[in-house]
């Protein structure tokens, strides 16, 4: 080759197979300084025994043309040459790319990279690299080091490794979450085999056996993800502003319900039989307007509540809240400060004259500290808030201490 490229490596866990030198200098440097065991491979007749023999975890390759690659590959896999695991990668020219993308997208190639004209180089390194960490030989592959990436301050390389610890900290809990769910499944199965147990029963022993301890476990261990992420954030001095948006991202979250784990689990529709819920709770539950602009969280709200046996209608701005307010009559609003059409502020004003007079109890829902502001919107009628972003107990602690 016309570089120092590594081309003698007799068992490497990379190769790269090529038909003209010329075309793949820039690739194969790219790969070259990244990997140690790694080679490229002229295009002959022996190919199908040389990978039979020194079993690459990932190949990459950059023929003539994509159709080429594929014809290739596909009388590779064919020829039984490559009948092991591995990580294919489909390098082609800017022109081909849509052929490319198509051949990974129906399962042919595991990833693809433009190499002409070669660019994104770093790209390339995250392609090879994710090849390596899912193949066989992850457990040999010792990774990138500091001195392969490209320079960053020291606060942002710091808070780049924070971040990555705190996601895989709540990848780790959500998968531990899973398999204890499956180990129930287990145990609940030989349980029914020798106790007749009806479905409502059985969904309530689910809930306080298995499903509720199981997501408490994980709503804490997201809630230390978060606050150790917020201290990362704090120490860097961030704007509180910025402050509020990641950690609103990070409790975002989104856990499955109780019901919905639980009729995963025994495979049934009609466990809970949700006519009859409705009219044994219709005399006892509270009616409750949840006023909240953000989708994810009003639906969290709604949620909570009703899993409470409280009645609840939503909306999504003043306006839209106080259409309802004079079509029903609500023991209690949970309303957020900054919305769309009419703020929350302005919206209490006017409840007072929807109802003749009479006060609804108002709970504020904001992610805003600013005392004076909460000061201002009290005066209107406000009797609590709940402060953005918020977990199941505290929503609820704040609707009990309201009296309705």
């Amino acid at each position: 080759m016309k570089n120092n490229v590594k081309i003698a490596c007799r068992q490497p866990k990379v190769i790269m197979i090529y038909e003209n030198e010329d075309d793949i200098l820039g690739a194969a440097s790219i790969i070259a300084d990244q990997v140690d065991e790694y080679r490229t491979v002229l295009l002959n007749s022996e190919i199908g025994e040389k990978i039979k023999i020194i079993k690459p975890s990932v190949i990459l390759f950059a023929l003539s043309s994509v159709q080429r690659s594929i014809e290739l590959y596909t009388k590779l896999i064919q020829d039984t040459h490559l009948n092991y695991p591995h990580y294919g990668i489909l390098l082609c020219k800017n022109r081909e790319s849509g052929v490319a993308f198509r051949s990974c997208i129906k399962g042919l190639f595991d990833n693809y990279f433009v190499y002409q004209p070669l660019y994104e180089k770093f790209r390339l390194k995250m392609i090879v690299h994710n090849g390596l960490m899912v193949s066989q030989s992850a457990e040999q592959y010792r990774g990138l080091n500091d001195e392969q990436f490209e320079y960053v301050n020291d606060e942002l390389a710091s808070l780049i490794d924070s971040g990555g610890q705190c996601k895989q900290s709540l990848l780790d809990s959500i998968a531990k979450c899973k398999q204890d769910i499956t180990d129930s499944q287990t145990n609940l199965i030989e349980d029914t085999k020798t106790t007749k147990i009806t479905s409502k029963a059985m969904i309530e022993k689910i809930n306080k056996t298995h499903i509720e301890p199981l997501l408490a476990e994980l709503e804490t261990n997201i809630k230390t993800g978060l606050d150790d992420m917020i201290q990362q954030l704090l120490s860097k001095q961030i704007g509180l502003k910025e402050l509020e948006s990641k950690a609103i991202e990070l409790n975002s979250v989104k856990l499955p319900s109780a019901a919905t784990i639980a009729e995963a689990i025994t495979g049934e529709n009609s466990v809970i039989d949700k006519a009859t819920k409705a009219s044994d709770s219709e005399n006892k539950a509270k009616r409750i307007l949840v006023v909240e602009d953000n989708q994810i969280y009003r639906d969290m709200l709604v949620r909570v509540l009703a899993k409470e046996d409280y009645q609840v209608d939503d909306v999504g701005d003043g306006l839209s809240a106080l259409k309802k307010i004079r079509a029903n009559q609500y023991s209690l609003i949970l309303m957020d400060l900054f919305m769309p059409n009419l703020d929350g502020i302005n919206t209490t004003k006017q409840i007072k004259t929807i109802n003749g007079g009479e006060e609804v109890p108002v709970i504020a829902l904001t992610g805003n500290k600013n005392k004076e502001l909460i000061k201002k919107w009290a005066e209107q009628g406000l009797q609590g808030y709940i402060l953005k972003p918020s977990t199941k107990n505290e929503i609820l602690e704040a609707v009990h201490k309201t009296a309705i």
